[in-house]
C-alpha cells in the first residue's frame, strides 16, 4: 500500500516547480510512478476547506501521512518523508 501523498501548490508559485519535478522524478525512479499524489492548488475556491483543514500557510508543502515539509523541500527530505509514510502505513499482526 503506497502512503497518500497531499502536495499543495499554486499556478504563482515559482518554488512549487522545483519541488513538483523532484517528487515526479522520485515517484518515476523509485516508485515506478505508483505514488498516489493529489496536487491541490490552493488558489482555486474549491480546495479552500482542505487548506484551511490542514493549516497550510505557505507552499509548496507536501503532506504524507504525518510528516508536513514545507517552502525548502530537497530531494532527500522528500524521500524520507515517504519512505516514513510506507512505515506508518504498515500494519503488523
Amino acid at each position: 500500500m503506497y502512503p497518500e501523498i497531499l502536495f499543495f501548490t499554486s499556478v504563482y508559485c515559482a518554488p512549487c516547480k522545483s519541488v513538483e519535478k523532484k517528487l515526479s522524478k522520485i515517484n518515476l525512479s523509485m516508485f515506478g510512478n505508483k505514488l498516489n499524489i493529489t496536487k491541490i492548488d490552493i488558489s482555486k475556491a474549491e480546495n479552500l476547506d482542505l487548506t484551511k483543514k490542514k493549516n497550510i500557510l505557505s507552499v509548496p508543502t507536501i503532506i504524507v501521512g504525518d510528516k508536513r515539509l514545507s517552502t525548502n523541500i530537497d530531494e532527500e527530505d522528500l524521500v524520507d518523508a515517504i519512505l516514513q509514510g510506507f512505515l506508518s502505513s504498515v500494519k503488523i499482526s
